[in-house]
């Protein structure tokens, strides 16, 4: 049985991606969906009938549904196609006055759970699957105000570069996607509790179109490109941080 996991499947760009498989990769029977909210995976899953789904509610930043998840892809052995660890949660404020919990889900969501679901899916992989690890622009360099968010991004980011050469000898091909804006539910939800200027202002950097972008990954990681960073403002922004120190960066980057 032909697999497809997408991670953070409910709304947003993990929706979107699972639009994009359904179109793109007919010759996949089933897709799994993750979401903490089933409710909303069902919703998604009922779009498209014709299709076949597993819904998988789970909260990635709780070590026990991630073992539940080993425990789930380990009874029924299927044959993975596809990887799109897609989650991800965001939270931006100082770092001296951000909440435990919420420090704790960023580590969790951002960094754990991508690792752990890669190397627990990877059994279950074989020569031409592909993985797609949803990153950020954030990655590129420190950023005040998301220090931990950036932090964990920048691991995806080095995490996905070396992972993509180990795997290209198993015939897998990976691809790390860096978005800037998205109007999505995480985008919203700390645009909405930001309390700083800068959180406020990034809101006026141009915004990606979803739709464009979960496709054109998809077609790039087939072809075994390595880093994805959409919108000509974006590549500039990924360019510049490879041309300027870091230390000089994180002075002025805020977020």
């Amino acid at each position: 049985m032909s697999v497809a996991i997408i991670t953070g499947a409910s709304a947003g760009l993990g929706k979107e991606y699972v639009d994009a498989v359904v179109e793109q990769f007919p010759q996949i029977h089933e897709l799994w969906i993750i979401s903490r909210h089933e409710n909303a995976l069902q919703k998604v899953a009922d779009q498209y009938p014709q299709r076949e789904f597993k819904l998988i509610p789970l909260d990635l930043n709780e070590d026990a549904d991630l073992q539940k998840f080993s425990d789930t892809i380990s009874k029924f052995n299927p044959d993975v196609k596809l990887l799109i660890n897609n989650a991800g949660y965001i939270n931006s404020e100082a770092f001296a006055k951000q909440d435990y919990d919420k420090q704790r889900m960023m580590i969790g969501v951002n960094v754990i759970a991508p690792t752990l679901i890669t190397k627990i899916v990877l059994k279950y992989m074989k020569p031409s699957s592909l993985i797609v690890n949803v990153c950020s622009t954030s990655a590129f360099a420190p950023v005040q105000g998301q220090s931990i968010y950036s932090s964990t991004k920048a691991y995806v980011y080095s995490l996905s570069l070396s992972l993509h050469w180990e795997l290209k000898k198993l015939g897998i091909k990976l691809l790390v996607m860096c978005p800037g804006n998205m109007k999505t539910n995480m985008y919203q939800y700390n645009a909405l509790n930001a309390t700083n200027k800068s959180t406020q202002a990034i809101g006026y950097l141009p915004f990606l179109d979803l739709h464009v972008i979960t496709r054109k990954s998809l077609s790039l990681v087939q072809k075994g490109h390595i880093v994805y960073t959409p919108g000509l403002f974006y590549k500039t922004y990924r360019g510049v941080t490879k041309m300027l120190p870091h230390t000089i960066l994180s002075r002025f980057l805020k977020g």
